[in-house]
């Protein structure tokens, strides 16, 4: 084990380094000459960085800089200070069982665990942000193992040989992977230079109503959240009923639990009826507010259609019973008029929590189908995940009927932010696009306020009370996307791909996106200026997320489906993502993008083939007849009497040496050919790149071809050309 004795501590006037406690006595306190010892110690210490330093990052020069790299990992310009480890003699043990232990070293640095394999074969990096639990066994004579347990749903098996090691690590992992303060998470510590505006203007409110057709004489802006005064956790742009008054809405938000009064979330332009969304009311057993039924009464009568009022209660009748006892509840039905109640049975964080545990438990340690079965209808997940999409489908009919709706669950961040973001998304084809969806999260997630922090474990989930608080609410909802996209393939712009990575990235804290508990946490903490934003990490890997099989003009109107219990699967390419052998070899929707992708760059080659048969005809001219006869055959082989200069986009290039055609002037890449076949996905495992082999942890992470030789290579190794046509190897490009 190897601990650096220096690290950075920051002053007043910058960073500067201290010495660390290790080697804290082999320098003197006061005198600034270092003696023959101290310069030994030094250069052996800087040789020991330095060779670490290689065998982590390697001689590439993505990661020469600070940032990030190419594959979302942290580029670190010194990737070890105090407290950071290493241990050697260390085995990876594949869960499975199927593929031998792997003798490798593992790398502990502030933001990620890294696994080095010693013939190079295998380097496996995890986020700490990405750590769930971290599980010590007691020694043995095969050595002392050591379980980590990941909130993507990998897990890691080492097995130290040394029971000290083996401690030593398990409590640098649990302090690495539980920051007690959020200023010390990930994303704050690797903000590049750059001002990341486009990522940071995702949504506006304003253009967003607009959107939707909101009528300004019906619904209104309203200020009185103007510096989050009435309520912390919603966002400061509210908009409410245009006859609600001022004195309405705070009596209102005085009566609503957290202050979270009902607010306009979507306009359905068709039927002109409103999905709006709250807090349950702090009504106990006999409490009235004049002012909140006001304000319900106004919210129905903004529909000119219907005068009648859906209030959805998500929660099960007995819990919002129980509720009633400490004060809360829901509404009392005689006290608000042209109102109807309906409940559905969507069970609490708690519930959701142990339910995941028990469907992770069921897909990654049952051994038969009998067990499997019994511990899925044990977790009881599928079932909740029904009635969550039977409750936002319910929503989505009332809306298209042309009956308002409002919808709370306890607090309205949790289960009122699932069914409400889920109903839109069946409503209105702008939030099954990529762009759109992320604006959905920015409005309906974010922007009301549902508690990253708390529910993903971002900050001090080792405490007792802290970890109440976590539940896999946004990983249900994505888990319901992927359900409804399951069934209706088309619908959608996005692939299964965009789901996953964004989950992850939810919990991996690289971006600032989904840190804080609501949009207030996020202002004042700076994000937007302190760290990057998820959403322009993906717009970078637009092409990765595309849906091959999307037909945007089929489905505009309500997306039904069926919402039966034998519809319903686990969905196992995000539970199972990192178990080999469990999953299909290749997926179809990626060998479809990218046969697609393989058509179009032949096509683009014969053009230019084209465009070239098109210029010796010209150049030659009458002075040869049989040559002109033969480009003539040529071209007619080829397929085409159109514009070869339109088809392909190449400017035309003419130049003359004693009558004949000089060639130097055209583009290697019109007189290079282009393979015929390009490597297949199926059994493509690592980069083709000889100084990455990189390896493609899951089926999910994206390989991609390089367009000169066919061959399949991580997104490191591969460069788009400068006129963005083609994507290219540093193989190919060095032939060039």
């Amino acid at each position: 084990m190897f601990t650096s004795p220096f690290c950075k501590e920051k002053a007043a006037g910058g960073e500067k380094w201290r010495r660390g406690d290790a080697m804290s006595h082999l320098l003197p306190s006061s005198s600034a000459t270092y003696t023959e010892d101290i310069t030994v110690v030094g250069s052996l210490l800087r040789d020991r960085i330095a060779g670490l330093y290689d065998s982590i990052l390697g001689k590439e020069s993505l990661m020469s800089g600070c940032g990030y790299g190419e594959d979302g990992r942290i580029a670190m310009m010194v990737p070890f200070c105090l407290g950071n480890k290493l241990v050697d003699k260390v085995q990876l043990v594949d869960r499975l069982g199927v593929e031998a232990n792997l003798l490798g070293t593992v790398h502990v640095t502030t933001t990620h665990i890294i696994f080095r394999s010693e013939d190079g074969s295998k380097e496996l990096w995890l986020a700490t942000g990405l750590i769930a639990s971290v599980e010590r066994g007691s020694l043995s004579a095969a050595g002392c193992p050591l379980t980590i347990r990941c909130k993507h749903f990998q897990t890691i098996s080492l097995l130290i040989s040394r029971d000290k090691a083996c401690q030593d690590l398990y409590e640098t992992l649990l302090r690495c992977s539980k920051p007690i303060n959020v200023n010390e998470l990930l994303a704050f510590e690797n903000r590049d230079s750059v001002e990341d505006a486009r990522g940071w203007s995702r949504m506006d409110w304003g253009i967003e109503m607009s959107r939707q057709g909101v009528p300004p004489d019906t619904w209104v802006e309203t200020d009185i959240n103007s510096g989050f005064s009435s309520c912390d956790t919603y966002p400061e742009r509210l908009w409410v009923p245009a006859s609600a008054s001022t004195a309405t809405l705070i009596g209102s938000c005085r009566f609503r639990s957290r202050g979270r009064l009902p607010v306009l979330s979507y306009f359905h332009r068709q039927s002109e009826a409103s999905l709006c969304r709250c807090a349950q009311p702090l009504t106990g057993f006999s409490a009235r507010c004049v002012e909140d039924e006001k304000l319900m009464e106004l919210i129905g009568k903004a529909n000119p259609n219907s005068e009648t009022l859906y209030l959805v209660d998500t929660r099960p009748r007995v819990n919002a019973m129980v509720n009633k006892v400490q004060g809360k509840g829901f509404e009392d039905e005689r006290n608000y008029s042209n109102m109807r109640f309906h409940f559905f049975d969507i069970e609490n964080i708690h519930v959701m929590r142990n339910s995941q545990a028990k469907l992770i438990e069921a897909c990654t340690k049952t051994k038969n189908m009998t067990e499997y079965l019994k511990a899925l209808e044990s977790s009881g997940w599928l079932k909740h995940v029904r009635s969550i999409l039977e409750c936002s489908l319910f929503l989505a009919q009332s809306l298209t009927r042309g009956v308002s709706c409002v919808v709370h669950c306890s607090d309205g961040w949790d289960r009122t932010s699932q069914v409400v973001a889920l109903s839109q998304l069946l409503l209105d084809p702008f939030f099954r696009t990529i762009h759109g969806f992320q604006v959905l999260i920015e409005k309906d997630w974010l922007g009301f306020g549902h508690k990253f922090d708390d529910r993903c474990g971002h900050v001090g989930a080792l405490n007792d009370e802290a970890s109440k608080e976590v539940s896999p609410v946004f990983s249900q909802f994505l888990d319901c996307v992927w359900q409804i996209m399951r069934q209706k393939p088309r619908a959608f712009q996005f692939n299964e791909r965009y789901l996953i990575e964004m989950h992850e990235h939810v919990y991996s804290c690289q971006f600032g996106t989904f840190i804080g508990n609501c949009e207030k946490d996020r202002r004042d903490l700076h994000v937007s200026k302190r760290t990057k934003s998820l959403w322009t990490w993906m717009d970078a890997r637009h092409d990765d997320y595309m849906n091959p099989y999307y037909s945007p003009t089929t489905f505009v109107a309500l997306l039904d489906f069926d919402t039966r219990a034998s519809r319903f699967v686990v969905w196992n390419m995000l539970y199972n993502r990192f178990d080999e052998g469990l999953l299909p070899r290749e997926r179809v929707d990626e060998q479809t993008m990218t046969s697609i992708e393989h058509v179009g760059v032949l096509e683009s080659h014969i053009a230019a083939l084209r465009m070239r048969i098109a210029e010796l005809k010209t150049q030659l001219g009458s002075s040869s007849t049989s040559s002109s006869a033969m480009l003539d055959s040529g071209l007619s082989s080829s397929g085409g009497n159109d514009d070869p200069l339109q088809r392909s986009g190449i400017e035309r290039t003419t130049s003359f040496e004693s009558g004949i055609l000089d060639l130097n002037g055209y583009a290697e890449e019109v007189l290079t050919t282009r393979p015929l076949r390009w490597q297949p996905l199926r059994g493509a495992t690592h980069c083709s790149s000889n100084q990455c082999r990189g390896e493609f942890p899951s089926v999910i992470d994206r390989r991609i071809h390089c367009h000169r030789c066919g061959l399949i290579f991580c997104r490191r190794c591969v460069r788009v050309t400068a006129d963005e046509r083609e994507r290219v190897c540093e193989g190919c490009r060095i032939k060039e």
